[in-house]
């Protein structure tokens, strides 16, 4: 075949080996034969936030909140790497619920290491954007990976509810979730009064039960994620179900207010297989049958005055039996609960409680006892007693005063459900006891640039609460950060070397360069080499200098910080909050990075004008702590930085039964205070002094208008230490420690470092906190209002001829 022919036949062929669209069968075609579609390099997951509910299409989260999420991502083609972007955002609205912006949190980065084919969770922190005046009802977390290999993945945004300032989450640890519906449904959750037209809901709780698969629980890894969270119920899960980081922040958690319930039998045996064991009131060795008698007795005793079902519930108890009970050892400072009869038991650590229940809380002769929600709400919460009202208010309660006119019918859509004596019907202040000085503290200083502070709640005098962010939200405007930022504005820059310094230092290297430099050289015998040796000596002289000043050449930096730091008595591990001034004078970028998890920064909100387009990132799971990154501060400018954290202190600060106050921590305390308040609110003040390591000291009390504090402390410290230890500020009932520690404490590095530091510590800790108030059954139940009609009767029956507070008519609701 001659040659010109092979090629012809050959550029012929081509069409046949490449094909075309119209006669290939391309992977789009589903009647393709052994050929599969094409992978999408990766599978997002859905983004869940901390703690998750199993039964809820969208999750909560709370404004002003440090919280966790999750994202699940899965690399179908490669293993790979990059990192995680996430961020909130807040929708804002005005009061007609129309959209007038958003607001955006500071970016969380974290790494991401993708197996090929694995679906891998990545959780990371994130605070939730917090508005001022405007109304939320709508929060987006989006997240965004940027692989190694180049390209973004975008997750997309997940909406969430925002929870309402009073709203709270209630977590149920269970693996049996159908059995807590009543707690989904319970008034001292969630009430709804009023029509359609115009309905009125008092949310407390968002009861939550995150679903359990036999992994890891969906529970944040640090108290300070958990400040949304007013309660925990442990039910059946496994000792195993929390990583030894969620048992440490559950345990930072309760002493600082957080409320943990060990439901009965099954649960009180998972928690004294962990690290947890310490806090149950009653360390469980066996298995006992319930004193039904003792039962009956802990009903008629928290039973509403008005609970027609207290009879047959109380004779169910009596004629059967084998229900279970637990037995076991009391612990230290554990106490049986008023009117239980020894079945419900307390034990308090700090302002929190971990309540144990020696029965199941799910039991059906409880769940079907009309006043159950009321012994939740008084027993298990320990909050305030309630009464339903007429929705005006206008009408006196059935049974607690003289009602000057009924309505001829009454129905549940018609009532409100409020505290006794109050109209209240949700208060941030009653549903969680979880409190922060630092963010909620409530100091005798009520004007702030000429406005006056939203006060305290009825039911808690002493904290402050934001009314969208409720109470423990991150607050840069507190009392105590208000004095923080004033002291530390006014101590705060670079320190100017005086002019004694400078003729000193000149006189200095006079005499080196002129009389030392000729002697030595002349001694030597080789006088020409003095005019060599000038520049070397006049180099030297000027690095000398400048390390007397304090200052880099060219570079100075400066940081100053005041820190505050909060404790309860017994306890070794404490909550430190700084604020940090950083000045430089030619413009740098700073990185904040902590020791431990336990740790958040963030620029302070309010701030003006930060002369900088650079905007810090949260970063976390890079090293063993996160870190604040990319912290701009621009050429001769002062930044402020908000950072907390939980310290270890290395022991632990107490109030002995004899009276004698002893330091067992690594710090040395100084200018001691002792401070109490009485059930007749007379302050008495004692002045301890210095208390080293290991040292302890009687205190001795003495009327508080004959004590004064030191004027001469650093930083201006008198004006904190006086504020803390002032009538207003100290709970009834309770005694407390306020002291400075000189310096500042470590845990927290910023790079580069500064040429000149500066920095005082504050320390509050709480001694002895006031009583538990005592549990009291609500006022009345919905079947005081109602009564039953039969369908028959019900369209002629006049809806006066029967009293709807007569007893006899009356029906469970």
């Amino acid at each position: 075949m001659p040659r010109h022919a092979f090629f012809l036949y050959l550029l012929l062929t081509i069409p046949l080996i490449v094909g075309c669209e119209g006669c290939r069968r391309g992977p789009s075609d589903p009647g393709a034969d052994g050929e599969q579609a094409a992978k999408e390099a990766y599978t997002v997951g859905k983004l869940i936030g901390y703690p998750d509910d199993q039964n809820s299409t969208f999750g909560a989260m709370k404004p002003g909140h440090w919280m966790s999420a999750e994202q699940s991502i899965r690399s179908n083609q490669n293993d790979s790497r990059g990192e995680l972007f996430s961020q909130a955002t807040t929708v804002l609205r005005d009061r007609n619920m129309n959209q007038v912006g958003t607001l955006e949190s500071i970016k969380t980065v974290r790494p991401v290491v993708l197996p090929r084919g694995q679906m891998r969770g990545f959780d990371f922190r994130f605070h939730v954007p917090l508005p001022s005046q405007n109304e939320t009802r709508r929060i987006s977390l989006s997240s965004r990976m940027v692989p190694r290999s180049g390209g973004v993945l975008d997750a997309g945004g997940q909406p969430f509810v925002a929870m309402s300032g009073s709203e709270y989450f209630f977590v149920v640890l269970t693996s049996r979730p159908a059995r807590f519906t009543r707690f989904q449904t319970s008034n001292w959750a969630s009430f709804k009064s009023g029509t359609l037209d115009m309905e009125v809901q008092a949310n407390n709780y968002r009861v939550v039960v995150p679903k359990v698969d036999g992994g890891i629980l969906p529970l944040p890894e640090t108290m300070l994620d958990m400040t949304s969270i007013a309660a925990v119920f442990w039910d059946d899960v496994s000792e195993d179900s929390l990583t030894p980081l969620q048992q440490s922040a559950l345990a930072d958690w309760v002493r600082f207010g957080g409320r943990l319930i060990v439901n009965g039998p099954a649960a009180s045996d998972a928690v004294a297989n962990t690290a947890l064991l310490e806090l149950l009131p009653l360390e469980p060795t066996s298995n006992i049958e319930l004193d039904g008698n003792a039962a009956a007795t802990m009903l008629s005793n928290h039973s509403v005055k008005d609970d027609l079902s207290l009879a047959k519930q109380r004779n169910l108890l009596l004629q059967e039996s084998s229900r279970v009970a637990i037995d076991g050892r009391l612990n230290s400072g554990s106490e049986s609960i008023d009117g239980t009869e020894s079945l419900v038991l307390r034990k308090r650590f700090g302002r929190g409680a971990v309540v144990q229940p020696r029965f199941d809380l799910t039991d059906s002769w409880l769940q079907d006892w009309e006043s159950y929600d009321s012994f939740v709400n008084s027993v298990i919460l320990n909050r305030p007693a309630r009464a339903f009202v007429v929705s005006d208010f206008s009408q006196a309660i059935p049974g607690l005063g003289d009602a000057p006119t009924q309505p001829e019918e009454i129905f549940p859509e018609d009532l409100q459900l409020a505290f006794v004596d109050t109209s209240i019907t949700a208060d941030a202040a009653a549903n969680t006891q979880f409190r922060l000085a630092s963010r909620d503290a409530i100091l005798p200083r009520v004007q702030v640039d000429g406005e006056t502070k939203t006060p305290g709640s009825v039911f808690d005098q002493q904290h402050r609460i934001h009314p969208l962010g409720g109470i423990a939200s991150w607050n840069d405007d507190s009392d105590l950060m208000q004095v923080l930022r004033e002291t530390l504005t006014s101590q705060a820059g670079i320190e100017i070397p005086d002019s004694s310094l400078v003729v000193r230092s000149l006189l200095i290297y006079l005499v080196i360069l002129v009389p030392v430099n000729y002697i030595v050289f002349r001694l030597m015998n080789r006088l020409e080499y003095a005019w060599f040796a000038v520049p070397l000596i006049a180099v030297i002289g000027a690095v000398w200098a400048a390390r007397q000043a304090r200052l880099d050449i060219g570079f100075a930096r400066s940081n100053t910080e005041l820190a505050f730091v909060e404790a309860h008595a017994g306890y070794p591990r404490a909550h430190l909050t700084r604020l940090m001034g950083v000045y430089n004078s030619l413009s740098s970028r700073y990185k904040l990075q902590f020791r431990t998890a336990d740790g958040v920064a963030m620029p302070l909100i309010d701030e003006a004008n930060p002369d900088t387009t650079v905007q810090p990132e949260f970063h976390v799971s890079f090293e063993e702590g996160p870190a604040l990154v990319d912290f701009a501060v621009a050429s001769n400018r002062m930044r402020f930085v908000h950072s907390e954290e939980m310290v270890d202190m290395g022991g632990e600060i107490r109030l002995e039964s004899d009276g004698l106050v002893t330091n067992q921590t690594d710090w040395e305390l100084l200018d001691v205070i002792v401070a109490r308040r009485g059930p007749d609110d007379e302050i008495e003040l004692a002045v301890v002094g210095t208390l080293g390591p290991g040292e302890a000291q009687p205190p001795e009390f003495r009327d508080a208008r004959r004590t004064s504090i030191s004027e001469d402390l650093p930083m201006g410290l008198q004006q904190l230490m006086s504020q803390l230890t002032a009538a207003t500020a100290i709970p009834q009932d309770s005694t407390r420690l306020i002291c400075r520690i000189d310096g500042r404490i470590d845990g927290l590095e910023i790079t580069p470092n500064a040429s000149q530091h500066s920095a005082q510590t504050v320390m509050l800790v709480h001694l002895e906190q006031p009583p538990f108030p005592r549990s009291e059954p609500d006022a009345n139940l919905v079947s005081a209002f109602t009564r039953s009609i039969k369908p028959d009767d019900a369209a002629e029956a006049p809806a006066s001829t029967t009293s709807d507070n007569d007893p006899s008519s009356s029906s469970s609701n």
